[in-house]
């Protein structure tokens, strides 16, 4: 469905080219700047016969630039941006560094690994401010929103995003006519579609796109809005069937296994380390055990490390908050860094969970959001997640509005599942780890 969003910049194709484009300049110059014409031929034939180094770094400066969310819509700030092209270039230094550790064959010197990171680091900021300054001065697509006064406002909210592509013109719906010979038009997004079904078909079918105006949120950031969802969206869009991929359920199945083995043996010393400093400092129980609602609403008992007061619940069942008062010193450290959730790992092994996935809730806490929030029990349609989309995008929900826009997060993804927003999001959670998770 985002594809058929026309005239946006494509800001996640161009960048990556870019960035694979000023790699390749920056290696460049750095050999010419490190050797003289003799030497340097002599390293380019060496390059030359072992291409597999040059499709290493290419790939790795993607990955890198993904985890510092250098690809992502939100215009950074300068003093922002340029934290992470630093974080992606130093990440990106000694990755290779590795890579050619483990293939003796594979031969980049240190004065040409500091001059290539130090070469794509400076181009990628100045083509990330000359883009800046592209956005600001050129004239938006025109987007006809229509609809009612009070479904407008909300849409209309969405013109001050930054990262918002269009100039987004409210419209009646018995003026859409009028509007449309008053300028160009890119798109027309509708409010309800159902209640002017033959005119939009027609419109659409003269050469004007239109879309449920909930692409929009869609596109700008990555939320499904439920207030502009009706029922028939889930049976219409093919998307929404991607919860019967076998092919993607089966591949991440055997990618969930694979990697959650990988990363207890990884990190079996910090996780022994966290459990450590939990029973050193806030005593026992040291692991914390909880039914959570996993796959179709399946029960499994959730394993954490223990971050709260052992009092924590003399009141009941409560939303956990960013800065809850019940959170000792240790579990803050450890919630910031997720190391918390590393017993966790045996959920996905077992099958209770995937590594990415919208997050397991508490029964008690699914009934009574479902009884408020249209729509909620629909993330329980794929398996629950060590991390998802939506909380890479939002750190903790305690009110009824925060847990709809965690769940707009989740119907999203749950739409647009795919093999690369899976490696999205996993990489996103490092970022997370290391920046903290913008709301």
């Amino acid at each position: 469905m985002l594809g058929r969003l026309s005239r946006h910049p494509r800001e996640g194709v161009l960048f990556p080219l870019l960035d694979g484009l000023l790699l390749v300049a920056a290696a460049v110059l750095a050999h010419y700047v490190r050797f003289n014409p003799v030497d340097r031929a002599a390293h380019f034939a060496r390059l030359s016969e072992h291409p597999g180094l040059a499709a290493a770094g290419v790939l790795g400066i993607w990955l890198v630039a993904t985890a510092a969310e250098l690809y992502q819509k939100a215009h950074l700030l300068p003093g922002e941006r340029l934290l992470r092209v630093s974080f992606a270039a130093l990440a990106w230094g000694v990755l290779l560094a590795l890579a050619t550790y483990l293939v003796p064959t594979w031969k980049f010197g240190r004065g040409l690994l500091l001059g290539t990171t130090t070469g794509w680091a400076l181009g990628a900021l100045g083509v990330r401010a000359a883009w800046d300054r592209w956005l600001r001065g050129r004239q938006k697509p025109r987007v006809l929103v229509v609809g009612g006064e009070e479904e407008l406002a909300p849409l209309l909210a969405l013109a001050h995003h930054p990262a918002c592509p269009w100039e987004l013109a409210p419209v009646a719906p018995e003026r859409l006519q009028e509007a449309l010979v008053q300028g160009e038009t890119a798109l027309v997004a509708v409010a309800n579609p159902g209640r002017m079904a033959e005119q939009l078909v027609t419109l659409h079918f003269s050469g004007v796109p239109v879309v449920p105006a909930a692409e929009l949120w869609a596109f700008v950031e990555g939320r499904l809005p439920v207030s502009f969802l009706p029922p028939e969206a889930f049976l219409h869009q093919r998307e929404f069937g991607g919860i019967h991929w076998e092919v993607f359920n089966r591949t991440t199945r055997v990618v969930d296994v694979v990697v959650s083995l990988f990363l207890l043996v990884l990190t079996l010393p910090l996780l022994a380390l966290s459990a450590l400093a939990v029973w050193l400092w806030d005593g026992r129980p040291v692991f914390y055990r909880q039914v959570r609602l996993g796959q179709f609403g399946r029960p499994f008992v959730l394993w954490k490390l223990r971050t709260m007061k052992p009092d924590a619940e003399v009141n009941g069942p409560e939303f956990a908050g960013e800065e809850d008062p019940r959170v000792t010193r240790v579990g803050r450290i450890l919630r910031r860094f997720r190391l918390d959730e590393l017993p966790q790992l045996f959920n996905v092994l077992v099958g209770d969970m995937s590594l990415v996935g919208p997050r397991p809730e508490r029964p008690e806490f699914v009934r009574e959001l479902a009884e408020q929030i249209p729509y909620y029990t629909f993330r329980l349609a794929v398996p629950p997640g060590l991390t998802g989309w939506a909380q890479v995008n939002m750190p903790y929900a305690r009110t009824l509005e925060e847990h709809r826009r965690k769940l707009e997060f989740d119907l999203y993804f749950i739409r647009e599942r795919s093999f690369s927003l899976y490696l999205l999001i996993l990489l996103r959670t490092v970022s997370a780890a290391v920046f903290g998770v913008r709301g």
